[in-house]
């Protein structure tokens, strides 16, 4: 009997061997089968390149050239069960074109599609299958169907229909098929005309016209689509906000895969060395021993052998044989141990023996050999020179299918070293035109238009030979005509260009390239906002090139981050795509010149201008080509102007005049015309009292009345929108005001009411000019039109907001309206409380207005009155500390305290009074008069 703990190791080792199993299984697992609701998606984890899928009808052909990897495949679809819903089976076929195997995915139909695309971080090809239900009926179509009674065909009962599955030679996978019955309707009565059930009837086919089927893709009108993309646009400002600067994209040539690997293969691979017939002489003998020692790898005797026959026979004998065995053996050599030196000596050998050799056979091998190193190596010079020499033997031998090699690597090495002229003539070449492939050629023709910027013409070689193009079309073709559509603005042609050769070739490098460029067009043409910014983020979530998702995620930033008027949290969170990787390579000039920009312009929208102005002045601008630096000098005038309107806000006049002064040079001369920022600092000078300097920008602002105002880059709003004529005039008022000639600034209002009559401004100038000349009726009326009419700012100048409250206030006050002035002084200091709140000319006219308000308020001297007055002069107190009106305001103070019965408080509030030194003889008088009163009633009681 086994003892328990020898049982127990082996059910121990038992366990560890069924896991290990288990995990081994699970780490080999190449397919990963996801359902969901609308589409199905196979993962398949394997290396990029491995697998190319194509779709063709109703059938998706992936195809391998890894037997290991079509075996393992094989094997896990084996068992997995299908979906019915999309495919119906799967067919395995070996060596079905040039070693390769093909697995041929049967779809449910030609309404199943199908789309590729390889994710580099998992290692893995994503393949989904999903339905397009553009055609199928709508409950409208199918709900209530009157059956022709022509056509009716009575069915057996019971009748079973089995489907069977299809034989085939090779190995197939179908989906599981369900047997369905076909029960025969029974014969239906005539029945007769009942006009309740029509009238149902027509209610229900009026109910169907609600009803969406949920299996169809709802089909809009182009009204309702283009309704949409109006309403898309609302939120965004248009494309020139955002990231404006493009570039072109390098064409592509169809790609040339070396013929061996050198690593592993010497020039023998393509000419065998053959056995000698050692019986038929003592040479023939030698010959066999010196190859058998090769193969063996007796390098040492091999040499003395070939020596030995040398001197025999001759060097010249069998001298072709005897070096390339000699080069053979050195790379065989350096296979195991590289040694560069040695594999320079062999290649040299080589080169020698295909210039001497007159074997064909020999030199078409050497050639192969010597053709793969240099593609290796990238040389292109070298591939071209040898190419013609090895296309030159094939013709003169009439080996054709041989000539296919060098002919290819000739227009390879040519795309290379650009020599756009050279591949036009070689495309042309009758021998060329035979034996390559008609669309490999084409695809070579495009590469050269594209190269050499001839893109008119690419575009009229193309459509003419469009027609005639086998699907699918080769990737070069598709991409570059792409490119040029791009390039000349014909982005609708571009998209659908670029769109194919995703749909065909997303397994592609460049495919990051046309992904890109697809939102890049809908951008560019206006199109859907909401559905453009779906496709940067599908640009930046296929993207296998570094450089391109990263140029897309700038883009989206811009799309979102700048463009957009109103930002959330989360626009700005988006902001941290601009970083890039610590491991990322470099970006190019193109694409750091746009990340410049990009940063540039989210300080202009955040408002943060002074960190703009620092951060454009890091940007090398003169370096750039004239139209890239002119869109940084429109952004830095942008940036000017906001710092002017920001210190003009604040009435801060020397810091208008110092930033214009600083900046007009740089960037504001540099573009078009900005009739406000030319009001803006001439109303400065007027306002510092600055005549001289105002008559200075005055002259140049007249100078350029006639010229077209700028309408781009506006990226801070203008408070008003008027031409550079109507702003000279208005200035002409500001100085009159500033001056105080009362009655040539009435005359010049007028003649501007003139010109431009539904200005409300001419309003407040009129109040303000009434109010100076103790006009107090005329300046409430105006200044009333002024308010009532006022349906967005229009003043920002503090001086001005000061200017017109007291002018409107002291107008009522002065004309003894006191119920009027103390509702109009609560509103106005209401409304300004956070308004100016470090400007002293709104501080003192608030001050003013609230005193004025007290005084009026005392003035009607009843208990309930004082129970006011108390609280406002307590928060009157807490605002202005240090008023002038602080002795005046105590004196009111003692006497409301008094009059609500807190006499204490009122007496102590006298008696400062008198004793403080900086209140006036007027006030301390009548403080100690009312300590008096105080005190013979006090004496009365």
């Amino acid at each position: 009997m086994c003892p328990p703990n020898k049982i127990f190791k082996i059910l121990t080792i038992a366990s560890i061997i069924f896991l290990i199993k288990i995990n081994f299984a699970y780490s080999q697992a190449l397919l990963d089968q996801e359902k969901a609701t609308t589409y199905l998606r196979w993962n398949l984890f394997t290396g990029r390149d491995q697998l190319q899928f194509n779709k063709v009808g109703n059938k998706v052909v992936v195809k391998t050239l890894n037997i290991e990897l079509f075996n393992n495949l094989k094997n896990e679809l084996s068992d997995v069960l299908l979906d019915p819903q999309y495919l119906s089976g799967i067919e395995f076929k070996e060596n079905v074109s040039q070693g390769a195997h093909a697995l041929e995915i049967q779809l449910k139909n030609d309404s199943v599609e199908m789309f590729s695309f390889y994710r580099e971080r998992d290692k893995k090809y994503v393949v989904d299958f999903w339905m397009d239900n553009s055609d199928s009926l709508t409950v409208k179509k199918s709900a209530v169907l009157k059956p022709d009674e022509d056509e009716k065909e009575t069915a057996k009962p019971n009748e079973v229909k089995e489907v069977e599955a299809i034989v085939t030679d090779e190995p197939k996978i179908i989906a599981a098929k369900l047997k369905t019955t076909v029960k025969a309707p029974r014969e239906q009565p005539v029945i007769k005309p009942n006009v309740e059930i029509e009238k149902k009837i027509e209610a229900d086919v009026e109910l169907t016209s609600f009803i969406v089927d949920p299996n169809r893709v709802l089909k809009k009108s182009q009204a309702e689509l283009d309704a949409e993309a109006e309403d898309s646009k609302k939120p965004y400002r248009d494309f020139r906000y955002g990231a404006t600067f493009i570039w072109d994209y390098d064409p592509i040539a169809p790609a040339f895969k070396k013929i061996v690997n050198l690593k592993t293969k010497i020039p023998e691979i393509f000419y065998p060395i053959a056995n000698r017939d050692f019986k038929k002489n003592e040479q023939e003998a030698h010959l066999q021993l010196t190859i058998n020692l090769y193969r063996k790898k007796k390098w040492g005797l091999m040499y003395k052998s070939m020596k030995l026959f040398e001197q025999k026979y001759g060097a010249k004998t069998e001298w072709e044989l005897v070096e390339f065995i000699k080069a053979n053996a050195i790379l065989r050599e350096n296979v195991d141990i590289p040694n560069p030196d040695l594999f320079k000596n062999a290649l040299s050998m080589l080169s020698n023996l295909s210039e001497k050799t007159a074997n064909y056979e020999l030199k078409k091998g050497i050639y192969k050999y010597l053709l793969s190193h240099y593609i290796e190596k990238n040389e292109s010079l070298k591939i071209l020179q040898l190419a013609k020499t090895y296309y030159a033997g094939t013709r003169d031998s009439f080996d054709f299918e041989e000539s296919v090699i060098p002919a290819e690597a000739m227009l390879n090495s040519l795309a290379k070293l650009g020599q756009v002229e050279k591949i036009k003539e070689l495309t042309q070449e009758k021998t060329i035109k035979k034996i390559l492939p008609a669309q490999l050629l084409l695809a070579y023709q495009t590469y050269a238009f594209l190269r050499a910027g001839e893109l008119k013409s690419l575009i009229t070689f193309y459509e003419s030979k469009k027609a005639s193009l086998a699907k699918p079309v080769d990737p070069v073709i598709l991409y570059n005509t792409a490119e040029a559509y791009f390039r000349v603005g014909r982005f609708q042609e571009a998209m659908n260009l670029y769109s194919e050769f995703i749909k065909n070739y997303s397994y592609e490098y460049v495919a990051s390239n046309a992904q890109l460029r697809i939102a890049l067009c809908a951008d560019l043409m206006d199109k859907n906002y909401d559905e453009t910014l779906e496709l940067y983020k599908k640009a930046i979530d296929t993207s296998v090139d570094g450089q391109v998702s990263y140029e897309a995620r700038v883009r989206y930033v811009a799309f979102r981050s700048i463009r957009k008027k109103e930002l959330t949290d989360r626009d700005l969170e988006i902001r941290i795509f601009l970083e890039q990787d610590k491991n990322a390579n470099i970006p190019d000039k193109n694409l750091a010149k746009l990340l410049q920009q990009v940063r540039l312009r989210t300080l202009i929208t955040d408002g943060k201008f002074k960190e703009a102005l620092a951060y454009l002045t890091l940007i090398p601008t003169v370096s750039m080509a004239k139209i890239d630096s002119r869109i940084f000098e429109g952004d830095g005038a942008e940036i000017i102007y906001g710092m002017i309107s920001d210190f003009y806000k604040k009435a801060e006049y020397s810091q208008v005049i110092k930033t214009w002064q600083t900046y007009k040079d740089k960037y504001i001369d540099k573009v078009a015309l900005d009739p406000y920022i030319n009001f803006v600092v001439g109303s400065s000078y007027v306002k510092l009292g600055l005549y001289r300097g105002f008559d200075d920008v005055y002259a140049a602002f007249l100078k350029l009345k006639d010229t077209p105002n700028r309408t781009f880059p506006i990226w801070v709003n203008r408070n008003q929108e008027l031409k550079a004529s109507d702003l000279l005039k208005e200035l002409v008022i500001v100085k009159d005001i500033k001056l105080k000639n009362w009655d040539l600034a009435s005359r010049n209002i007028a003649s501007f009411e003139t010109q431009i009559p539904k200005y409300n401004k001419s309003n407040y100038y009129k109040g303000v000019v009434a109010f100076n000349q103790r006009d107090y009726k005329s300046a409430i009326s105006h200044l009333e039109n002024f308010f009532s009419a006022q349906d967005q700012r229009i003043i920002y100048d503090p001086s001005d907001v000061a200017e017109m409250i007291r002018a409107y206030t002291d107008s009522i006050y002065e004309l003894g309206q006191t119920d009027k002035f103390l509702k109009v002084s609560e509103a106005i200091l209401n409304d300004t409380t956070t308004f100016g709140t470090n400007n002293a000319y709104i501080q003192n006219v608030r001050e003013r207005i609230a005193y004025l308000g007290i005084e009026i308020t005392a003035g009607k001297g009843t208990s309930t009155n004082y129970m006011i007055i108390e609280k406002k002069i307590n928060d009157f107190k807490k605002l202005h500390p240090g008023s002038v009106y602080t002795g005046r305001i105590n004196y009111i103070l003692g006497q409301a305290l008094v009059t609500n019965k807190k006499v204490k408080e009122g007496r102590e509030i006298f008696t400062n009074l008198i004793n403080d030194k900086s209140t006036s003889d007027y006030l301390k008088e009548l403080a100690k008069s009312e300590l008096g009163l105080l005190n013979l009633k006090e004496r009365a009681l």
